[in-house]
């Protein structure tokens, strides 16, 4: 037998283990929830930092700030439905993403509102906000949420949809803890500076 003959051997064996395994095929980080996890924090801190710095008119942010606080409840078991549903709504493969930079604007502008007609900096309210424990613990549960919906269209596309499901159900689980803690900090919070 030949050097090359045994290398080729070496290899069909070697491609025939590879082939037993194709359950457990790599994926390129950046479609997986975990490899898109940081992106998708980073850009729901940034466009939420941005958009609380855009000015809004006086008037506007009356009715904002008005609006926030007839709706807004501060019992923990409301909170964490509001954040649920939201995050929710970001699993959704691709209309997810773009939901979550579209709620992450609206509650920069809340905050731009909110400095407005309280006459503080806009940017150190945010950055005070998304640096809090229950502002990371949110922050943290919608990039998750975001970037399973990325990572769950990455798997319609590859055609492994069936198999991205048990990471929906890891992800809900993560979720479910991280804004149950963030209810019960901001709620607890709301209620000492009453």
């Amino acid at each position: 037998m030949t050097w090359v003959h045994m290398s080729l051997i070496i290899a069909k064996k070697r491609e025939g283990a590879y082939g037993e395994q194709q359950d457990k095929v790599l994926l390129p980080p950046l479609h997986t929830k975990w490899g898109l996890f940081p992106i998708t924090v980073l850009v729901f801190s940034v466009v939420f930092i941005i958009s609380s710095t855009i000015p809004v008119e006086k008037d506007l942010a009356e009715n904002i700030v008005r609006s926030l606080e007839e709706s807004l409840s501060f019992k923990p078991l409301d909170i964490f439905i509001h954040n649920f549903t939201l995050s929710l709504a970001m699993m959704v493969p691709i209309i997810g993403f773009v939901f979550s930079i579209f709620s992450s604007s609206l509650s920069g502008m809340a905050v731009s509102a909110f400095s407005t007609m309280r006459n503080s900096n806009p940017l150190l309210l945010a950055v005070s906000l998304i640096s809090s424990p229950e502002g990371i613990c949110e922050i943290l549960a919608y990039g998750l949420a975001s970037a399973q919906g990325l990572a769950g269209f990455f798997a319609i596309v590859e055609k492994r949809f069936r198999k991205e499901l048990k990471e929906y159900l890891v992800t809900i689980i993560i979720v479910i803890s991280l804004l149950l803690a963030a209810a019960f900090l901001e709620a607890r919070i709301t209620r000492f500076s009453s």
